[in-house]
């Protein structure tokens, strides 16, 4: 075989060579972009998640602990606080096999219920034709919380307004007093929520697998303006200094939930079978959306009990039941006049 020949094939193979070289590098990028994009999938699944589980808690939480049984009387006036907590069952199921491309799912650890607290004040009045009126403000001052690499912050705002009458008054004539109200209730108020991402050890794009590293972070953001219009029934009896209590209330909510997540940060690409194809893409900024509105009626039955251990000062604790998935307690002092 002469020279040129020899020369010859050894340009080809080096041609095919550097080819299939430029070829590996271009597929993996373009399979980067598409790790990328599935990146921005991830977060739009994410977010609407979130905002499924607050459309459930968010009117929930506003409207519990709003139960005082003992009707005031014409002039007569009180003024407490309460300290309310709610609990509403999370779709961790739903949240674990969400479908994701890239984000590992399994690796983030919620509670099994979303626990929310909240300080409520209240004022009320007497009126004249049996009826007493009075307004609900407090919720949630804005308050921070770090863990590990994790940051939440987070606020809420709750105003209402109650009117009552008593259609029954508890006494030695009746075996117990039976009191209705109607209420209005506005929460307003955010989640922000700074976190690492666990993404997948290994990803598959257009066929091909690579191993994935990650310096992303993500910051999601959940936004809500919600309104309730609420009728309440309670039946009551007095026994020396206490009064214990059963009823049910049922609220008709709107308003939405919104959720955004932003990623930022750095994913890198590698062939397993071949370290040095591989490439590192910035994120740059990504985000995903989600929205729900607030579901639409929450039902619940009342219980509790009011002592009053000493004049003109009443303690009250009452839970309320919405089935298994939400549940909510109150414990509250007061001072009332008639």
């Amino acid at each position: 075989m002469n020279s040129k020949k020899v020369f010859s094939r050894i340009g080809n193979l080096s041609i095919v060579f550097l080819f299939s070289v430029n070829q590996s590098y271009a597929s993996i990028s373009a399979d980067a972009t598409a790790a990328l994009n599935g990146i921005q999938s991830d977060s739009t699944k994410l977010s609407q998640w979130v905002s499924d589980q607050f459309k459930v808690a968010i009117p929930y939480n506003s409207t519990s602990g709003a139960v005082v049984p003992s009707q005031l009387k014409i002039f007569g006036f009180e003024v407490g606080v309460e300290g309310v907590a709610s609990a509403t069952k999370m779709d961790v199921d739903g949240l674990h096999h969400l479908g994701t491309q890239i984000v590992d799912t399994t690796k983030i650890d919620v509670f099994n219920r979303l626990p929310m607290p909240s300080v409520i004040g209240h004022a009320k009045i007497g009126l004249p034709f049996g009826l007493d009126a009075g307004i609900r403000v407090g919720g949630l001052p804005s308050k921070s919380i770090d863990k590990d690499d994790t940051k939440i912050k987070a606020k809420n705002k709750i105003v209402g307004i109650d009117v009552r009458k008593a259609l029954i008054e508890d006494g030695l004539t009746h075996p117990f007093g039976l009191t209705v109200g109607v209420n209005y209730t506005h929460a307003d108020g955010e989640i922000d929520l700074t976190t690492p991402l666990n993404y997948n050890s290994t990803v598959v794009e257009n066929g091909h697998t690579y191993d994935v590293a990650s310096t992303a972070s993500s910051t999601g953001k959940s936004e809500w303006k919600t309104n309730s219009y609420g009728f309440q029934a309670l039946l009551h009896k007095k026994i020396l200094f206490l009064t214990p209590y059963i009823g049910a209330s049922v609220n008709r909510n709107s308003g939405n939930i919104d959720t955004s997540m932003t990623t930022t940060g750095n994913v890198t690409l590698t062939d397993p079978n071949n370290a040095a194809n591989t490439t590192t893409q910035s994120i740059g900024t990504l985000v995903g959306l989600g929205t729900a509105s607030a579901e639409k009626w929450d039902n619940r039955l009342l219980a509790g009990l009011e002592i009053a251990p000493l004049p003109f000062f009443r303690i009250g604790l009452n839970g309320e039941y919405s089935g298994t998935r939400k549940l909510a307690g109150a414990l509250g002092l007061r001072f009332q006049f008639r």
